[in-house]
């Protein structure tokens, strides 16, 4: 099976079809669950699975208002990456952004919450899908 290491932004990938997350309109906090993970290698190898099995935090913090997106203390990874490029339109909320020679992008649905997220890095990619909930302030 491969076992690439990934990025923060990997995390981000969410949506599932089996599970919904909440209505985002107007959150600026965001907390959001990858379910599923696909990785892929420009050999044509590609391993799926749970994000646990891939090295993915199951569960990212989003501050849209600070563009920032973090890896929860739970994880144990102190994991911390900017967005670079930030849009709200149309029903969506698209984060993007650069990280250690890996490109990120994240597409939220504002009504339900699932996400769908891309990362690519040289010779590889990596997709996930998930939910996302309003996350309370930080205390």
């Amino acid at each position: 099976m491969l076992r690439a290491p990934i990025a923060l932004p990997s995390a981000l990938l969410l949506a599932t079809g089996l599970s919904f997350g909440d209505d985002l309109t107007g959150a600026d906090r965001l907390l959001c669950s990858a379910a599923q993970v696909a990785a892929c290698t420009d050999d044509g190898e590609c391993a799926r699975g749970a994000p646990w099995e891939l090295n993915v935090p199951h569960f990212i913090e989003v501050d849209l208002q600070k563009r920032l997106m973090s890896a929860t203390k739970a994880s144990g990874q102190n994991r911390v990456t900017e967005i670079k490029n930030l849009e709200r339109s149309n029903g969506l909320i698209v984060a993007q952004g650069i990280e250690n020679g890996r490109a990120f992008s994240f597409v939220i649905v504002e009504k339900t919450g699932m996400a769908t997220v891309a990362v690519a890095a040289d010779g590889r990619t990596v997709a996930v899908f998930g939910a996302c909930t309003p996350a309370p302030a930080p205390r």
